[in-house]
C-alpha cells in the first residue's frame, strides 16, 4: 500500500462509547499515515470483540499499510470465519486478491459487497474505492464510479473519501479531475491537510513550483501533525537548504510512530550536507543497532551514493549490490541504476558494463527529461572511451528518443557511424543510410550528399561501381551555388579529387582528369597533389604552376581524403 494513502474521517458523526471512540482514535492514525500506532489500537480491538468486521477490516488495512501483506490477509480469512458475508471484510478480501493478481476474485467480491448494502453503505463504497485505489492491478475508474455513489447519498460528509476518489485520478494520470476532487474535500473540511497536502502533489507532478511549495506550506500551516506535507517540505529543501530541510525534518520525526530507523532521516541529512563519512559510519552504526535482518535496504543505498562521492568505487559497488538483493522490486528506482552504471565507468576494467546499466535506468524511468539524462551520459561516456560503436549506438537512441531532432542532430548521428566504420565496415552502410534520410529532409543543403559520396566512396573504394558518382555530383552542385560556398571549399577540393581519380583509372578519361585538377588549382594554386596530378596527366610536360615530372598518376590513385576542416558540420536549424 502506497504511503500516499488517503484515509478517513477528519469530520465524523460523534458517538458515544469508549469503543467508537478507540475506534476513531485507529482511524486518525490511519489518517496520518501512523500504521504502526493504528494497528495496535485495532488489534485490541479485535482482541476484545472478534465478531467486529469493521475492526477487524481496518486492522488489515493498517497492516496493509506497513506492507504486511500476510497478516492483513490472515486477518481478514480468520473475521470472515465468523463473518462471511461482511461487506467491508468482502472489500478488503477483494484488495488482498487484487495484490496477488486475482482480478476476477476480486470484482466478484466488491460487487458482492455493494450488491449486499445495496449501493447505500459510504464506508463499504469508500472500501471498495481505496482497494481499486492503492492496489497496483486495481481498476481506479471502477473505484472512482464506486465512490461517486457514495457523494450522493443523504447525509455525505467524508472529506476524505473525495482525496481517494483524487488518487484514483491521478493514478489515472487526470490533474484537472484530482484538482476538482480536492477542492471538493476542503469545502465539506477546509482544515483538512491532507487535502492540501495532495493539491502539492498533483502540482509537483507538473513541476508548477509556483503552487506545489504554497500548497505544502499551506497544509503544514493547517496541520504540523501531518507528517506527509513535512516530509515533502523536507525533501524540497534537502538538496536546496540544509537548514530549512532540518527544520521540517524535525516536524515528520515528531509527526510519525517512533522507530530506530527514523534514524534514517538524519543520516540522510548528513549525506545532503556532503558529510559523507559520517554518513556512513552512522549507516553501520544504525545496522548494528536494528541488525541486519530487519534495517531497510534504503541505507545501504545511502552508503553507495556516499561511498561514490568519496570515489571509493569498491565499496559503493558492495553496497549498491547489498541493496538490490535486499530491496524488493519495488523499492528499487531508475537512480538506483543509473549510480550503477556511474560506479561501473569509474571502475577500471568494468567500464563497459555501465552501459546496460544506464539502459535501464532509461527503460525504468517514465520522465522524458530523467531519460534524456540517462543518455547524454551514455553518450558522453562512450565519447571520453573513445568507443565509436557504443558513441554511434547511443546517439542513435537519442536521435530516436527526441522529438523534435534538428539537422545537427541528424548530421551527428551520421558522422558517428561513419566514424565507426574503421572498427566495423558495416557501418558505413548505416552512416549512408542516415545521410540518405538527411538528403530527403533537408534537399537543400549540401551536407548529405557530400557524406553520401563519402560513404560510397569507402564502400566502392576501387570506384568501380561509380558508387560515390551521383552524390558528389549532386554535392558539387548544391555546394557551388550555395550562398555558404566558401564554406565547401575543402569538401568540394575533395569532391573534384574523387574525379580525378575516378576519370584517370577507371573512364581512362586524362582530359577530363586535367579539368578536374584545374577545378581543384582555381580554388587553391598551390594545391601540391593536384599540381603533381596534373604534371603526370599532361605527359610530365610543365605548366604554368606546376612542378615537371615523367610518371602518370599511379593506377587505382584514391586521393586523400580525410575528415575536413572548417565548414564541415551544418548549424542547427
Amino acid at each position: 500500500m502506497k504511503r500516499s494513502l488517503s484515509l478517513f474521517f477528519v469530520a465524523l458523526v460523534l458517538v458515544t462509547g469508549t469503543f467508537a471512540q478507540t475506534l476513531e482514535e485507529g482511524k486518525k492514525f490511519m489518517y496520518y499515515e501512523r500504521f504502526t500506532s493504528a494497528k495496535d489500537v485495532f488489534q485490541k480491538l479485535v482482541a476484545a470483540k472478534p465478531s467486529d468486521a469493521e475492526a477487524a477490516y481496518w486492522l488489515g488495512q493498517a497492516y496493509l499499510g506497513l506492507e504486511d501483506v500476510t497478516n492483513a490477509k490472515k486477518t481478514y480469512q480468520t473475521a470472515m470465519g465468523t463473518n462471511p458475508t461482511a461487506p467491508l471484510l468482502l472489500a478488503g478480501m477483494g484488495q488482498i486478491q487484487l495484490i496477488e493478481g486475482d482480478a476476477t476474485g476480486a470484482r466478484n467480491n466488491f460487487e458482492m459487497a455493494v450488491n449486499n448494502t445495496k449501493s447505500k453503505d459510504i464506508e463499504v463504497l469508500h472500501a471498495v474505492g481505496r482497494a481499486n485505489v492503492y492496489t497496483k492491478a486495481g481498476d481506479a475508474n471502477y473505484g472512482i464510479m464506486q465512490m461517486t455513489k457514495a457523494t450522493t447519498l443523504k447525509g455525505f460528509k467524508d472529506a476524505n473519501l473525495w482525496i481517494t476518489i483524487a488518487d484514483g485520478h491521478m493514478k489515472n494520470v487526470n490533474g484537472g479531475d484530482a484538482v476538482l476532487a480536492l477542492k471538493n474535500a476542503l469545502l465539506l473540511n477546509p482544515g483538512l491537510a491532507a487535502a492540501k497536502y495532495k493539491e502539492g502533489v498533483i502540482y509537483e507532478s507538473q513541476k508548477n513550483r509556483e503552487f506545489f511549495l504554497p500548497a505544502y506550506e499551506e497544509a503544514v500551516r493547517m496541520d504540523p501533525a501531518y507528517g506527509p506535507a513535512q516530509y515533502a517540505l523536507y525533501r524540497y529543501w534537502y538538496f536546496r537548504d540544509v537548514a530549512k530541510a532540518e527544520g521540517f525534518l524535525n516536524g515528520f520525526i515528531a509527526a510519525i510512530d517512533p522507530d530506530p530507523q527514523n534514524d534514517y532521516y538524519r543520516i540522510d541529512l548528513k549525506y545532503a550536507s556532503q558529510n559523507f563519512a559520517d554518513a556512513i559510519s552512522m549507516s553501520d552504526a544504525l545496522i548494528n543497532k536494528v541488525g541486519v535482518n530487519v534495517i531497510k535496504p534504503r541505507i545501504y543505498r545511502l552508503k553507495a551514493y556516499a561511498y561514490s562521492k568519496q570515489g571509493d568505487m569498491a565499496n559503493a559497488k558492495a553496497s549498491i549490490d547489498e541493496f538490490f538483493k535486499k530491496a524488493k522490486p519495488e523499492d528499487i528506482v531508475p537512480k538506483d541504476y543509473e549510480l550503477l552504471g556511474d560506479i561501473m565507468a569509474a571502475t577500471p576494467g568494468s567500464e563497459a558494463q555501465s552501459y546496460a546499466y544506464y539502459e535501464k535506468a532509461m527503460e525504468a524511468d517514465t520522465s522524458a527529461e530523467n531519460k534524456a539524462s540517462y543518455l547524454q551520459k551514455a553518450v558522453d561516456f562512450a565519447k571520453k572511451q573513445k568507443d565509436k560503436k557504443a558513441t554511434a549506438y547511443w546517439l542513435d537512441k537519442q536521435y530516436k528518443a527526441k522529438k523534435n531532432p534538428s539537422n545537427v542532430d541528424l548530421y551527428n548521428l551520421g558522422r558517428a557511424y561513419f566514424d565507426a566504420g574503421s572498427d566495423d565496415f558495416t557501418f558505413y552502410a548505416k552512416a549512408d543510410e542516415i545521410f540518405a534520410g538527411y538528403v530527403e529532409k533537408y534537399p537543400d543543403q549540401a551536407y548529405g550528399y557530400y557524406w553520401r559520396g563519402r560513404c560510397n566512396w569507402t564502400i566502392d573504394s576501387n570506384m568501380e561501381k561509380s558508387m560515390a558518382n551521383p552524390h558528389f555530383e549532386k554535392f558539387i552542385e548544391v555546394a557551388t551555388t550555395s550562398k555558404d560556398s566558401l564554406n565547401f571549399r575543402q569538401q568540394v577540393v575533395i569532391a573534384y579529387k574523387y574525379f580525378i581519380g575516378y576519370n584517370t583509372v577507371i573512364k581512362k578519361d586524362t582530359k577530363a582528369a586535367i579539368e578536374f585538377c584545374d577545378k581543384v588549382l582555381a580554388i587553391n594554386p598551390s594545391d601540391a597533389q593536384a599540381l603533381e596530378f596534373k604534371r603526370q596527366l599532361s605527359g610530365g610536360k610543365q605548366a604554368s604552376n606546376t612542378s615537371t615530372s615523367t610518371s602518370a598518376p599511379s593506377t587505382g590513385t584514391k586521393p586523400a581524403a580525410g575528415k575536413p576542416a572548417g565548414g564541415s558540420a551544418p548549424q542547427k536549424k
